[in-house]
């Protein structure tokens, strides 16, 4: 637990309270927030402190007491102008340098420096915020530059680090504006930073076993290649041609046949389970034992209990459980997430999903209800998880029901109906049909303020053969919808904004999952979450065969 004292009046401790609520669900920082300086000269039970200045001066107690604090092997975290306000010489040769000119709030783009430092290993690019900042525009020669910006043509450092004595010092010129403290990567960022300057230092990599070499398995293989701290050791499967496949995709990993093979490889510290969901409980269970972290394709499984089952194991060896719920960062639903924590249409009260059209499912196991558990596992795997991360309140009643009228040659339904009513009386329609002529938008959300549509988008890619320019239509289903924001205008009109999707951030699963195991960052995908999804599956699929509604409390 790293001892945090973090010095700051009241008006910043307010704009700082999304990391503050980051660094609590980091289980790794035990924080006390004060705005009196004369902490500084009683920091005995502290590892780090962190500073976001106010008017006032440091008194030279208090300056020699920080210094002293620091060169014994203490950590600094200096935010924004705390170098303009704090100008002695003192905390100055501590700091290493004094803030530039200020940059007034805009757009700013932060560039990542160095790639091997762990503030920066694991960040996706550059980052672009809404904020002011004081750069340094000169380091001293013992400092590691972490980020740089561009003002009026000239490259200045947004954030550097350097050794002082014994202790280290951590520097980040911005964090004035609201949206720096909430922006993710910047929580992240700053938190390693804190790490840093505590004296922790991450393990290079952690070692990844793949189990399970299917249609997927490429997706998986090349995510971890492209996040540092993840290294591929071993893939897994029965299959010879899926193993040749896999040998083919990454040479550098042990290519194995049985389970126990991948568990007994030296280096394993992580196993990726991408086989068929009626699998997913009896291997995680063995995985699990075997005293590895585990990530789960989705479905987490097919029944509560057998997430039970994974959820005490994990607990009972210590290791890390979570699903991969990767199209949490799809960008419409990025951007739906936004407008709806910012409180652009009020509080949810309505919801209705749809995916699907007028096509034949595919012959995989996907369309074999033995094997997936049925239709409401497929799709209904990403739609429940974004319904239920967009409505927190507890489920307590599922409805559901089934048709199946037009594809008797598979044992999935065509058609699958899903309502869920919510304690706080907002209710959600989640619809999966393949049997639908004419497509519902893919979202459809009412709230007191006002309201967000998704309308499915068509797109083909050109292609060009002996036979001239020929048109592959891209499936829906692959496409992100056209967002538009809805609010009231008066007279029972609307105004009507498109919403621009962002970029959404690369390998954003595996990037989270490495900091959580490397550095205790919040875990994106709680395996919680993932039981409460298969809560409401398993209730949808007993409702829509018993056909009466079920009464939950999930």
């Amino acid at each position: 637990m790293i001892r945090t004292l973090i010095l700051a009046d009241a008006p910043k401790v307010e704009v700082m309270g999304p990391w503050l609520s980051y660094l609590s669900r980091t289980g790794a920082v035990a924080v006390e927030v004060t705005s009196d300086r004369r902490c500084l000269t009683r920091l005995d039970a502290y590892d780090v402190v962190v500073a976001h200045a106010s008017e006032a001066e440091l008194s030279p107690e208090e300056e020699e007491c920080l210094c002293n604090f620091v060169a014994g092997g203490g950590g600094f975290v200096g935010l924004h102008c705390t170098s303009v306000r704090w100008t002695g010489t003192g905390y100055r040769a501590m700091v290493g340098a004094a803030a530039g000119e200020k940059m007034v709030r805009g757009e700013l783009v932060a560039e990542p420096l160095d790639g091997e430092h762990d503030t920066t290993r694991r960040m996706a690019g550059p980052v672009t915020v809404e904020d002011s900042c004081y750069p340094q525009p000169r380091l001293p020669p013992d400092a590691t530059e972490l980020m740089s910006t561009t003002w009026r043509s000239h490259p200045r450092s947004v954030a550097y680090s350097r050794p002082f004595g014994k202790g280290r010092v951590f520097y980040c010129g911005l964090g004035e504006a609201p949206q720096f403290w909430r922006h993710p990567e910047l929580q992240a960022f700053l938190y390693r930073g804190l790490c840093h300057a505590a004296g922790r230092t991450e393990q290079s990599s952690l070692g990844v076993g793949l189990l399970g070499f299917g249609a997927i398995g490429p997706e998986h293989t090349r995510a971890i290649a492209q996040v540092a701290g993840l290294k591929l050791i071993g893939i897994c499967d029965r299959s010879e041609a899926r193993r040749q496949a896999a040998a083919a995709e990454s040479p550098g990993a042990e290519s194995l046949r049985e389970i126990e093979e991948l568990l007994a490889l030296p280096g394993i510290d992580v196993v990726v389970i991408s086989t068929p969901p009626n699998t997913h409980g009896p291997l995680g269970l063995r995985v699990l034992e075997a005293g590895k972290h585990l990530v789960v394709e989705k479905p987490f499984c097919l029944s509560g209990a057998e997430a039970d089952r994974m959820l005490a194991a994990a607990g009972r060896a210590g290791t890390t459980l979570t699903v991969y719920q990767n199209r949490r960062w799809d960008p419409d639903y990025l951007a739906l997430r936004r407008l709806v924590s910012e409180g652009a249409i009020g509080d949810i009260f309505h919801v209705e999903s749809f995916v699907g059209g007028f096509d034949h499912p595919c012959h995989f196991w996907h369309s074999d209800s033995a094997v997936s558990g049925g239709v409401i596992y497929d799709w209904g795997s990403h739609y429940l998880d974004w319904i239920l991360e967009l409505i927190p309140s507890t489920v307590v009643r599922v409805s559901a029901s089934r048709q199946n009228r037009v594809w008797h040659d598979v044992t999935n339904d065509d058609h699958f109906d899903l309502r869920l009513t919510f304690a706080d009386g907002a209710e959600a329609q989640f619809i999966h049909s393949d049997i639908a002529a004419a497509r519902k938008p893919k979202w459809y959300i009412l709230g007191t303020r006002g309201a967000v549509v998704g309308n499915w988008r068509e797109a083909t890619i050109p292609t060009r053969g002996p036979n001239g320019v020929l048109e592959e239509r891209v499936p829906v289903a692959d496409l992100q919808c056209e967002l538009h924001l809805l609010r009231p205008a008066g007279h029972g009109q609307s105004h009507d904004e498109r919403i621009v999707l962002p970029t959404p951030p690369p390998e954003a699963f595996y990037r989270n999952l490495a900091g959580h195991l490397l550095a205790n960052e919040p875990l994106a995908v709680v395996p919680e979450s993932a039981r409460r999804n298969i809560a409401v599956m398993e209730a949808a699929t007993a409702s829509a065969s018993s056909g009466r509604p079920v009464e939950v409390e999930v």
